[in-house]
């Protein structure tokens, strides 16, 4: 992500070199207006880009960082409207930051039980998404089968693994892709070892700050722990019209500055 805003900052201040850059000997350079502006600019690559724009503008001109996100450029002034553009179009086509990005992801698994009945009281924040899917699936009420949670940082991957009462295991393995004032680019392979609902997914998302997202809906069951033969297992009556959710919230811990 670095060397990609590096490269795009270099090439768009390279684009005002033939309008704002002086002769090296200065002979033209008098006849010029000069013009005092500021930009605002990427807080993150307010140093770099006004490295990058004194280097591309040469002796003719002066730039300087009166604040953070904040250029002060003196240069002739027909020259400010390409500067102003190019810098416009950094803002708006980097990364927010350049430093690395820490979210916390958090997943439900929900079971959706047929017939009308009060939602589980831990799922009251996802009541809207829950409304959404009655619209279109009819009357239905949610439980929370299981939730888990963890801290992640942009370009890595990560593991979360769970138990379920009924003894058996969940992975949610994960990679963080790059992030933007909005989202992530999230990858999940989720895997269930239990007998019945969903039991293995794979999806790569766009996945945006703050909002309920459901990844996967599948036929769920109903299972209930027994022993046979003096061990724990899973017996699991499947119900076509009940559904299993797998969910996702993804909330940004280093909001930009």
């Amino acid at each position: 992500m670095k060397q990609g805003f590096r490269f795009a900052a270099v090439c768009a201040v390279m684009l005002v070199l033939g309008a704002c850059r002086a002769p090296a000997d200065g002979t033209a350079g008098s006849t010029r207006a000069m013009e005092l502006k500021i930009y605002a600019v990427p807080v993150a690559q307010t140093a770099r880009l006004a490295g990058a724009l004194g280097n591309a503008l040469g002796k003719g001109a002066n730039v300087t960082m009166p604040a953070p996100g904040k250029l002060l450029v003196y240069a002739p002034q027909q020259a400010q409207d390409s500067i102003g553009k190019a810098l416009a179009g950094l803002g708006q086509a980097g990364p927010a930051a350049d430093d690395a990005t820490q979210v916390n992801l958090r997943f439900w698994v929900v079971d959706g039980h047929p017939g009308t009945g009060s939602d589980e009281a831990a799922l009251k924040p996802l009541s809207a998404t829950f409304d959404s899917l009655r619209s279109t699936v009819g009357p239905m009420h949610f439980q929370l089968e299981q939730a888990a949670a963890g801290v992640a940082t942009s370009g890595h991957s990560g593991r979360i693994v769970t138990s379920t009462p009924a003894g058996y295991q969940r992975n949610f393995d994960f990679r963080i892709g790059a992030a933007t004032v909005r989202g992530i680019e999230l990858t999940l392979d989720y895997e269930d070892a239990g007998p019945a609902g969903l039991r293995h997914f794979s999806t790569e998302v766009g996945a945006r700050f703050g909002d309920y997202l459901v990844l996967a809906q599948a036929p769920g069951g109903e299972c209930q722990v027994v022993l046979a033969s003096g061990k724990r297992v899973a017996s699991c009556s499947e119900d076509a019209s009940a559904l299993r959710l797998l969910i996702v919230r993804v909330d940004r811990l280093n909001p930009p500055a």
